[in-house]
């Protein structure tokens, strides 16, 4: 999509052009009435209403076209604040035609109402409040939870859980009226993504083809054919949408590639894939390159690291006497892409 130049250098404020480009040819080939569906909470509504209506009309320049859904016993009270300003048009189910430049505005009389406009009218569901998502980018319904919610966030949570039991496949979030597009546009987010949680599976013997793609979609470059001669251990998700691949070296546990697809990436898989990991090894060590956008997450996950020239070596679990034959290791290992 061509965008001009106003436009690129917003989004390019909010993330990586890699990022929101992604996002975007994702979003407009989607076949919904809507690009989303956003829930706000009155309180959100009443405190950032301008900095919502922004953020909805930059999505109509996009060509994203959002709907509110106003949920709940005050339904009315958020309908007359949206009505203050012209840019939101109620409309009525079935009938869904607004004005080109201006958002619907429907009514969901209560869980039942909003399960009944997916996957039909959004496949994507924001909820929005002032207090934005949880204190965790991650709420999972099928898994434990490291987060601790008060009675209002285990409600928001138990809502989006059924939702999500009722209508498999939609994608939930909570964020900010501040936050929406930046939870929108890039992989980290600005929110919570509210997931089921993925099926994870372990190997001691690679599937070359499908590690090979997921490789190639995730590093933009060839494996070569020696890449996965010395893996002996692997932990994927059941599509390959990500996977770790792992290697017994006499300088360690080595984590030769760590990968997640372009269209898994802000779902919370490599989390996913790192906690099992961790889960069933304690000691473990890899590199990096020197400038990876990845390195910060790494840096918070190691015990230590060190820079040396291309590569950045990291460690986590591993005996101080061990470190500097991992980073001889390291240094001299080739690459495993043609």
């Amino acid at each position: 999509m061509l965008l001009n130049r106003t436009i690129r250098l917003f989004l390019e404020s909010i993330g990586r052009r890699e990022e929101y480009e992604l996002y975007l040819n994702k979003f407009q080939s989607e076949d919904t009435a809507f690009f989303a569906l956003l829930v706000p909470d009155l309180e959100s509504l009443d405190q950032g209403a301008e900095a919502f209506a922004f953020d909805l009309h930059f999505l109509i320049r996009l060509g994203l076209k959002p709907a509110v859904v106003l949920c709940g016993s005050d339904a009315e009270a958020k309908g007359a604040l949206l009505a203050k300003n012209p840019l939101f048009e109620r409309v009525e189910l079935p009938t869904i035609e607004s004005a080109e430049e201006r958002v619907p505005v429907l009514s969901a009389d209560d869980f039942n109402g909003l399960k009944e406009m997916i996957p039909a009218h959004g496949k994507r569901v924001h909820f929005i409040r002032a207090a934005g998502g949880f204190s965790a980018d991650y709420y999972y319904t099928r898994r434990e939870n490291r987060v601790d919610l008060n009675a209002e966030e285990q409600a928001m949570a138990d809502t989006a859980a059924a939702l999500l039991a009722a209508r498999p496949g939609t994608h939930i979030s909570i964020t900010s009226p501040m936050n929406l597009l930046e939870e929108i546009f890039t992989v980290k987010g600005a929110g919570t993504v509210v997931r089921r949680g993925s099926t994870l599976l372990f190997s001691g013997t690679p599937d070359s083809e499908p590690l090979s793609k997921l490789l190639k979609e995730s590093f933009k470059r060839v494996p070569k054919a020696s890449a996965f001669e010395e893996v002996t251990k692997i932990y994927y998700e059941e599509d390959y949408r990500g996977a770790v691949l792992l290697e017994e070296q006499s300088a360690g546990l080595y984590l030769s590639k760590f990968a997640v697809g372009p269209e898994a990436r802000g779902e919370g898989l490599a989390q996913e894939l790192w906690d099992e990991v961790c889960k069933n090894h304690a000691a473990f060590f890899w590199r990096s390159r020197t400038g990876n956008s990845m390195n910060q997450w790494y840096d918070r996950h190691a015990d230590g690291y060190f820079t040396h020239g291309e590569w950045t070596i990291f460690w986590r679990g591993m005996p101080a006497d061990s470190i500097p034959g991992l980073i001889a290791f390291c240094r001299n290992r080739p690459s495993d892409f043609v």
